[in-house]
């Protein structure tokens, strides 16, 4: 669409650049996600386990602000195995390559700080969702996110303070406190509404999953990812487990 005139021509050149920008922007995104209306979606039920001896948690010690920390040593959260039925709890388990599905939730998230952890320790979230970052502490705490995608931060949060943060591009974040070495989390920000964090006895459960067939996964910090597929029925329950198995 050519024009001679002045205000043609900028118009172009506004076009283009906005274009050009878009194409940047849209590098290292996840594939696009269309909503629409689900009929007689299934559900995806499972658990994440592990096969072995369940390894001795790594301990944190705590030499900073002892009288709000406490003394001593904290057990690290990076892997947590319930001994009794070997669940993994804090994995995240999603569909990869699912294209379009139920509607995204966004409503806003909490990451706490609590006796000098986060809490929790993981947090799955969908793109474009606002993380409420909490300080239930009385000392300050500095909030420092390893993004690439997300526009990165590293800001401190007084006693009883908080603030709000927005990740609007899938990735994984892990979030740390500059003031406290032992303190980290993971904020995993997906592109779709199907993933769900695993519970102390390493379950989880998605729901209103379109009728087919997908490729699914689960992520944990310390064991890696794990890759798999499952077929979902319309209104029927698939059901996936993974099993880590000790190296």
């Amino acid at each position: 669409m050519k024009s001679l005139n002045i205000v043609g021509l900028m118009g172009g050149l506004v076009l283009s650049l906005v274009c050009a920008s878009q194409a940047a922007m849209a590098k290292g995104k996840a594939p696009v996600y269309n909503v629409v209306e689900v009929k007689n979606g299934g559900t995806i039920v499972g658990t994440v386990k592990f096969e072995g001896n369940v390894p001795k948690a790594k301990m944190l010690k705590i030499d900073k602000d002892e009288q709000t920390c406490g003394h001593g040593q904290m057990a690290s959260e990076e892997l947590v195995i319930n001994p009794d039925n070997m669940g993994v709890k804090y994995a995240v388990v999603s569909l990869d390559d699912i294209a379009e599905g139920k509607a995204m939730d966004t409503a806003p998230v909490t990451l706490d700080q609590k006796g000098c952890m986060f809490e929790p320790h993981v947090v799955a979230l969908c793109a474009g969702t606002e993380v409420n970052l909490l300080n239930s502490d009385n000392i300050m705490h500095n909030l420092h996110s390893w993004s690439i995608r997300n526009p990165a931060f590293n800001e401190g949060v007084s006693g009883n303070g908080s603030m709000v943060k927005k990740f609007d591009i899938p990735e994984m974040v892990k979030i740390t406190c500059d003031v406290h070495k032992w303190m980290s989390s993971y904020l995993v920000v997906k592109g779709n509404p199907y993933f769900a964090v695993t519970d102390a006895d390493g379950k989880f459960k998605m729901d209103n999953v379109p009728a087919g067939k997908y490729a699914i996964s689960v992520w944990q910090e310390k064991l890696g990812k794990r890759k798999g597929e499952v077929t979902v029925a319309a209104g029927g329950e698939a059901v996936v487990d993974f099993v880590y198995a000790k190296k």
